[in-house]
């Protein structure tokens, strides 16, 4: 595979992750609540589904109403090559990359901190959620609640405070995204590590695996992305690749 073809797909990737989250964590929807039994091999009771999944979502980490934004150097290596740049996060959290060439690079950086902004901005579960159905499908193998989004083709799986998996569908292509790691902060919880399956929707067929681990550090009062490596495979698995395929920095992180 050329270079150019895995920066393209990467940054198609990662434009379908973009648009996986935001319809969980980033772009208001209509929506209602709804109540389910669920049976345990040792007891039953009665579990609500749109409170399990209120509950995972608010014990994100999100930033608050005063988020300054920031500016940083930011370096991306790819199969060798180091380029660089600036990117900037304002206020309003709009994302300017800048200095940094070629443009699929710049895309993909652009889109990481798109990323890290939906997960990171705080919007209330009802504003988004409020009025969507929810029913709960019973237990995984592992003991996540396994909840659907009644009238659409969403569903996802909860485990304790954590959303461990989202599933959705994008035309021909469908998405998974499996929480592999958290990292626990006093406002919540940030996810350090994830593994995103793409998938043809119609066969089933294995598109695109990639492995995503993230390290954020505290600059004045908030965590920021300063890490970032992607592993990404078809037919193996990601995770057991030694070295990343992409690795992203953040540097020099000043505050606006």
């Amino acid at each position: 595979m050329t270079q150019p073809l895995q920066h393209r797909i990467i940054c198609w990737s990662l434009s379908l992750i973009i648009a996986s989250f935001s319809f969980v964590f980033g772009l208001p929807a209509s929506a209602k609540a709804q109540s389910i039994s669920n049976t345990h091999p040792t007891q039953i009771a009665t579990v609500s589904a749109s409170e399990a999944f209120r509950n995972a979502y608010n014990q994100r980490y999100t930033w608050d109403e005063n988020f300054p934004g920031y500016s940083a150097e930011v370096s991306i290596t790819h199969k060798g090559d180091i380029d660089q740049g600036i990117v900037r996060v304002q206020p309003e959290l709009t994302v300017e990359v800048i200095n940094l060439e070629p443009e699929d690079l710049r895309e993909l950086v652009a889109n990481t901190v798109k990323m890290e902004i939906i997960h990171r901005r705080r919007v209330p579960f009802e504003q988004l959620h409020g009025n969507n159905d929810f029913e709960l499908k019973g237990k995984d193998e592992y003991g996540a609640l396994k909840i659907n989004e009644v009238g659409d083709n969403s569903y996802y799986k909860v485990k304790g405070d954590v959303i461990t998996q989202v599933n959705r569908s994008f035309g021909d292509v469908a998405v998974t995204v499996d929480t592999l790691g958290t990292t626990k902060t006093p406002e919540g919880y940030l996810v350090s590590h994830f593994k995103t399956t793409f998938r043809d929707a119609q066969t089933g067929e294995i598109l695109e695996k990639e492995d995503v681990r993230d390290f954020h550090e505290k600059v004045g009062k908030y965590y920021l992305l300063t890490n970032r490596t992607i592993r990404y495979a078809q037919e193996e698995n990601p995770e057991e690749k030694p070295v990343a395929d992409t690795r992203i920095r953040f540097n020099d992180i000043q505050p606006l």
